[in-house]
Parts: C-alpha cells; sequence; structure tokens
C-alpha cells in the first residue's frame, strides 16, 4: 500500500542507495510518499534532485544531514506489519523535542503518524501508530508511543514522570452500547 505523506520533507539521500557507480555523497530530494510490505522496513518515495523519482528507498538511506550512522533496526524497532497503512498528521507534536526511551538519543516530531489498519495484531488494542521522528542526527525513526517522551516546557511536568514505569498497555477495549465499563 502507498500513501502520501500529509507534508512533504526535503532530504538528503545516501548515494549507496542510488546505485554502486553512484560517487560516494548525498543526493538531495524531497520525501513525499510511503509504502509498506509485511517485515519490510517502511519505504519512502523520494523526488531527487536529478528529477527521478525513487521509489523504494528504505528509512536508513534517508536523513536531513549527511548522517546516515544509524542501523535500521533501531530506526525502526520491527518490520511494517502489513501492507494496508494510514499516513496522518498530528499538528500538536509537530516540532516537539522528545527524548528516546530505548537507547539514548533525542529528536523532534515531524507531525506525522504512521498506522498499519489491517489486522496483523492479535488483540485490537494492539495497533501500533508509529511516530515519525527526525534524530538529532538528521535521521529518522519510526517509533511506538512507549518508546519516546516528549518535551513540552508549557504542559510536562518532570516530577510527573516517575509514573511512567507504571503505564500498562491498554487492556480494555471499549465497544459502542458496552454497559459494563
Amino acid at each position: 500500500m502507498h500513501a502520501n505523506l500529509p507534508t512533504h520533507i526535503y532530504v538528503n539521500v545516501d548515494n549507496k542507495a542510488l546505485g554502486p557507480n553512484m560517487p560516494d555523497g548525498v543526493t538531495g530530494g524531497i520525501w513525499h510518499a510511503v509504502y509498506s510490505r509485511p517485515g519490510q522496513v517502511l519505504m519512502a518515495h523520494v523526488l531527487l534532485e536529478s528529477g527521478a523519482n525513487w521509489s523504494g528507498l528504505p528509512l536508513q538511506s534517508i536523513s536531513t544531514q549527511k548522517d546516515f550512522s544509524i542501523h535500521h533496526t533501531i530506526l525502526q524497532p520491527w518490520g511494517a506489519m502489513g501492507n494496508q497503512l494510514e499516513v496522518f498528521p498530528v499538528d500538536y507534536l509537530e516540532g516537539l523535542e522528545c527524548k528516546l526511551l530505548k537507547w539514548d538519543g533525542k529528536g523532534r516530531h515531524t507531525g506525522i503518524m504512521i498506522d498499519w489498519t489491517d489486522g496483523f495484531s492479535k488483540y485490537p488494542q494492539e495497533h501500533k501508530p508509529l511516530n515519525l521522528i527526525e534524530l538529532s542526527s538528521g535521521q529518522f525513526s519510526l517509533l511506538p508511543n512507549n518508546y519516546l517522551v516528549y518535551d513540552d516546557a508549557h504542559f510536562v511536568n518532570l516530577a510527573a514522570q516517575q509514573n511512567l514505569k507504571h503505564y500498562r498497555r491498554g487492556e480494555e477495549i471499549y465497544w459502542e452500547g458496552d454497559k459494563t465499563k
């Protein structure tokens, strides 16, 4: 399944991803869409400065800077959970700085979330909306909510973060007309 990003992102593409005869360095591009196959890292559609539209760039091959050093298993902790994906804007989170909990890193939210919508999870509450984060290195990472904490100076209370260790995945499923909850 292919989906447009709600906004486009100016990136550098590692020339190694464009072919074995490419010179060292980067090629400028505009990241405008994505696609997904089960078990694969998210793939990008990028309009290159040469005028070519490249389909199938892996996440680790694009960066806003010239750093491509972070391995894809950190950039996306698990492969795509299906062919059908939904890409949607989350305006409030756009630009918020965040700390990565699973490894030492920082980034900012792009304002874009990606969710696989075709039922590959065992239970309905297990859907995995992933946050598209631009890391401080310039690379992009797709991370679930429980891999991040945000820094919003007008709202986030650092003392309240002691409760993070008590948070659990939502086990309750709420259905229309459910009178027991």
